[in-house]
């Protein structure tokens, strides 16, 4: 084996091991990347279970009720044509039977 031969040899070697030190890394810095994207990713998750528990608590009718008449609102039936709740009509009938009577 001549000198040029072990000069190319070696250079190939540097080269081949270089590149793959450089893929290693470009995958240990891809694998901590996607740890990081993961744990953002159940941060947000927890903070959406607990954004959506609120509005369920503040979008309960019988909490709204209690707090406005807690501030001393006014609770006021909605103006134009009031239609009766499903189930309703049968009492409001017998309230007009009893009236009538």
């Amino acid at each position: 084996m001549n000198v040029k031969t072990g000069i190319i040899f070696l250079i190939f070697c540097v080269s081949l091991a270089a590149v793959i030190v450089g893929q290693r890394l470009n995958i240990r810095s891809v694998g901590f990347e996607a740890a990081q994207l993961d744990r953002e990713l159940r941060e947000l998750n927890e903070r959406n279970r607990v954004l959506s528990a609120e509005v369920a608590k503040k979008r309960d009718p019988a909490r709204m009720i209690r707090e406005s008449r807690e501030a001393g609102l006014p609770l006021l039936p909605p103006e134009g044509e009031i239609k009766p709740l499903p189930g309703k009509k049968k009492e409001k009938e017998e309230e007009k039977k009893e009236k009538k009577e």
